[in-house]
């Protein structure tokens, strides 16, 4: 990666460990990707669309995020390695005008009777504003990776959406 590109490019890994196995983990983040809705208030609504050729439970999610200046985008997975417990999705549709690309692997990591998720958020930035916005973009999504995966902790291991989530639906 050049200097140029580095510049203009914005990565974020964030991870926790739940307690429960890979598999149940798998099971909600993965094989019911199109259900983020369910339990994060990042997202008011969402919904799956298309058949997967990768083998994923569906080839893209439309979300409807609550997050203020953001509006519906489309998710599609692009890589789905299930034998490994990881997948990777792109924001293909409807992203800020400075963001080029942006895509979020997961990785699912077993720890005896719990599963560390990583998060591993990669953005391209674009033009003099890209450049200008990358460290406060990058503030702002720690911020929003940390707090989805206190919320997917919550959810998988109580059965229960966390207060942020009863306070975006209330």
């Amino acid at each position: 990666m050049t200097k140029k590109e580095m510049a203009h490019s914005a990565n974020i890994q964030e991870s926790i460990v739940i307690h429960v196995p890979k598999e149940k983990l798998w099971e909600t983040t993965a094989l019911q990707f199109s259900r983020i809705g369910d339990w994060s208030p990042g997202v008011v609504r969402s919904k799956g669309n298309g058949t997967s050729q990768l083998g994923a439970a569906c080839m893209e999610r439309l979300c409807e995020p609550s997050y203020r200046g953001f509006t519906k985008t489309i998710e599609r997975i692009v890589d789905y390695k299930p034998e490994i417990y990881q997948f990777t999705y792109q924001i293909v549709a409807v992203m800020p005008k400075i963001v080029q690309r942006a895509t979020n692997t997961c990785t699912h990591i077993d720890r005896g009777e719990a599963t560390q998720i990583m998060m591993d958020v990669n953005m391209e930035l674009k033009g003099f504003v890209g450049w200008l916005m990358r460290k406060p973009m990058q503030k702002r999504m720690v911020k929003i990776l940390r707090e989805n995966l206190e919320e997917l902790k919550t959810f998988v291991e109580t059965g229960q959406v966390h207060e942020r989530k009863k306070r975006v639906n209330s």
